[in-house]
């Protein structure tokens, strides 16, 4: 039986643990109490093996298209022109700047908060024209409730 640790051990610095929610960008049916309990008992886990700190949220980046020649690369106060589509993790599309709204691309500044922070960090070190999948997660996004999320 593993032994779990408690407040006050040692970190242990070779034990590798995630959680993962089931409640990240919306609101699914989950057991309240149930997810409460997760909750706290994957946080005190946390705490624990990391010496008391949670791990800061990291943005996933997978470029899917690169240009051959990347003359500049984005940098935080740059305005970016780009096109983008939501996915939540089961698959299901939740906004499409193709699609919805008036269809356009979407201008921002990188850096200065007009996005969620998962864009901010995501975007950065990206030429013109290339291609990326984002997984971003909910600290960094709309939170475990989804709110803000676009329709």
């Amino acid at each position: 039986m593993m032994k779990l640790p408690r407040r006050g051990d040692p970190p242990r610095q070779t034990l590798e643990f995630m959680c993962v929610s089931c409640c990240s960008l919306r609101k699914v049916a989950c057991g309240g109490m149930l997810l409460a309990v997760l909750s706290w008992f994957c946080s005190t886990l946390l705490l624990s093996v990391s010496g008391g700190k949670l791990p800061e949220a990291e943005v996933q980046i997978e470029v899917l298209h690169r240009p051959f020649l990347c003359h500049r690369k984005s940098k935080y106060g740059d305005i970016l022109l780009v096109h983008h589509e939501g996915y939540l993790e089961n698959g299901t599309m939740f906004h499409s700047s193709r699609i919805h709204g008036d269809k356009q691309a979407v201008w921002f500044t990188l850096g200065i908060k007009e996005v969620i922070k998962g864009w901010d960090k995501g975007l950065q070190d990206m030429c013109s024209g290339e291609k990326r999948k984002l997984v971003i997660p909910p600290a960094l996004a709309y939170g475990k409730d989804g709110k803000g999320l676009p329709h």
